[in-house]
């Protein structure tokens, strides 16, 4: 027992252990559950680092795409967070909602609409930004030509 008469204190250690035990059980990604909406799902409860949110993703969902971070650093993405915020965009012929003033992220997202067991690709949902910069230059280009 404690000095007040409580439960025994556990050590820092072990609260961070059992955080992450449930953590991890909890953060998981759900069936064909896409990248994008598990971690839209995800960052609510945790602080991303790095590429930590897309390996659980990547462990749980598409365990062969060993290259994951390598694609989206090809991208420009260099963690969850960037994913997020630069990588992709909402699907304005499906959905809108409201956005973070700061950063541009949808405070509320729908359910995801699902992607094949091992993709890593955004549901439809979203699309890759890259993809919707190359459709407006080629629309231009049509336009000016």
């Amino acid at each position: 027992m404690d000095q007040c008469g409580g439960a025994p204190r556990e050590s820092s250690e072990e609260l961070t252990r059992q955080f992450r035990e449930l953590t991890d059980n909890f953060m998981v990604p759900h069936r064909n559950e896409c990248i994008i909406c598990f971690l839209m799902r995800a960052m609510a409860f945790l602080t991303p680092s790095g590429f930590a949110l897309t390996a659980i993703y990547r462990n749980h969902n598409a365990p062969r795409a060993t290259n994951l971070g390598g694609r989206l650093a090809r991208l420009g993405v260099h963690g969850d967070c960037q994913l997020i915020q630069n990588g992709v965009v909402m699907n304005l012929a499906i959905w809108d909602a409201e956005r973070c003033p700061d950063c541009g992220i949808p405070e509320v997202v729908p359910d995801c609409l699902e992607v094949r067991r091992g993709s890593t690709q955004p549901c439809k949902l979203w699309r890759w930004r890259r993809d919707v910069a190359i459709e407006m230059f080629q629309e231009w280009q049509d336009r000016v030509h």
